[in-house]
């Protein structure tokens, strides 16, 4: 029997974070979840993952300051695993920079709000890149 891909889902907004969660465990996936960003870092550290699915706009520590510490973490610590693939999952505004986000290790990006069947999709392509 082949072990369930595990996903580390970030945001702030419990609602999304629980249909997330929901919809991800729905498809045979493993899902770690976290309302911040401090937590997802301590979660990263304690556990490996297949692929993390990231908020941009969250209070305390946002996407991109999440982003440069995983960064930098791997580089100073290596962790022992490769760095892990991030689906980043924002509502687009004019404060979002997605090349910022990918130069700090972004995969690939999906807008707020999404469809099931399309987050699914993306998050599928993650895990198996």
């Amino acid at each position: 029997m082949k072990k369930a891909k595990s996903v580390l889902v970030i945001d702030d907004e419990d609602s999304v974070l629980a249909a997330m969660k929901d919809l991800l465990e729905s498809k045979g996936y493993a899902v770690l979840e976290a309302n911040n960003g401090v937590t997802g870092l301590k979660l990263l550290t304690e556990k490996a993952v297949d692929g993390v699915v990231l908020d941009l706009n969250m209070p305390r520590m946002d996407g991109y300051m999440f982003m440069e510490h995983l960064r930098n973490r791997w580089a100073t610590e290596g962790m022992g695993r490769p760095f892990p693939k991030v689906l980043v999952l924002t509502a687009v505004d004019k404060n979002t920079d997605l090349g910022l986000a990918r130069n700090l290790g972004a995969t690939n990006f999906m807008n707020k709000p999404f469809k099931s069947s399309e987050f699914i999709e993306a998050v599928k392509k993650l895990v198996q890149s």
